[in-house]
C-alpha cells in the first residue's frame, strides 16, 4: 500500500515537472522574425492542386514581422513581405512587384507551450510596381496602391530559449483598382515557414 502511495507521488511530481518544462510561456513575448512562403493568386494559379508550387514566372517570398506580447489572448503583428512576378513578355513587362503591408491580430491558443496552434485575421495595405521590358525614357515604371485582408491559422514552436519556428496558412484577399500585370485581383492562399526570435 505504501509503495503504490510513493509511485501515485513520484508520477505527480514527475507530471508537474513535465509541465512545467512544457509550459515556457515564452510564446506569448514579442518576437521578431523572418517569414519565407509561396503566395499563389488563384486569378494565376495553374497548378492549383500543388499547393507549395509558385505560379509560373514567380519565386518565393520574403518577409519580415514582429509581434507585440500577448494581451487576452491577441497579440498584434504587423508584416511587410515582397512578391514578384518577372517575364511577363505577354504584357511587354520585366516584373510585377507586390508589397505586402499587414496588420494583423493573432489570437494563441496554447500561448504557455512549446507548441501553440493559433488563428489570424487583419487587413494589408499593397503597394505594386509594374517594370516595362527596358525601362528607360518613356518606358518607366508604373506604381498603385491596393488593399486587402488575411485569415489564417498556424502553429509555433518553441525550439530553444529564445528561437522559435512556425508555420502558417493564411488567406489573403487582395485587390486593385485597376489591373496590375495579367489581373487586378491578387486573391489567394499563403504557406509560410517562419523564423523568429523571441525578447
Amino acid at each position: 500500500m505504501q509503495g503504490a502511495h510513493s509511485i501515485k507521488l513520484l508520477l505527480l511530481i514527475s507530471f508537474a515537472l513535465a509541465t512545467a518544462a512544457v509550459s515556457q510561456g515564452r510564446l506569448s513575448r514579442a518576437h521578431v522574425g523572418l517569414d519565407y512562403g509561396v503566395w499563389k493568386p488563384s486569378a494565376l494559379d495553374a497548378y492549383p492542386n500543388q499547393p507549395i508550387k509558385n505560379i509560373d514566372g514567380a519565386a518565393p517570398y520574403l518577409g519580415f514581422a514582429c509581434a507585440a506580447p500577448r494581451y487576452k489572448g491577441h497579440a498584434l503583428r504587423v508584416s511587410l513581405m515582397q512578391w514578384q512576378q518577372r517575364d511577363l513578355v505577354d504584357i511587354d513587362l520585366e516584373s510585377v512587384t507586390l508589397r505586402h503591408l499587414s496588420f494583423d491580430l493573432k489570437y494563441l491558443l496554447l500561448p504557455d507551450y512549446k507548441i501553440s496552434p493559433y488563428v489570424s485575421y487583419g487587413v494589408a495595405a499593397i503597394w505594386s510596381r509594374e517594370r516595362p521590358n527596358g525601362a528607360a525614357g518613356e518606358k518607366i515604371p508604373l506604381d498603385r496602391t491596393g488593399w486587402g485582408f488575411n485569415l489564417g491559422a498556424g502553429i509555433d514552436f518553441l525550439l530553444g530559449a529564445n528561437v522559435g519556428l512556425g508555420i502558417e496558412y493564411q488567406y489573403s484577399y487582395a485587390v486593385f483598382a485597376k489591373r496590375v500585370g495579367l489581373t487586378d485581383n491578387y486573391s489567394g492562399p499563403k504557406i509560410a515557414m517562419k523564423l523568429f526570435y523571441i525578447f
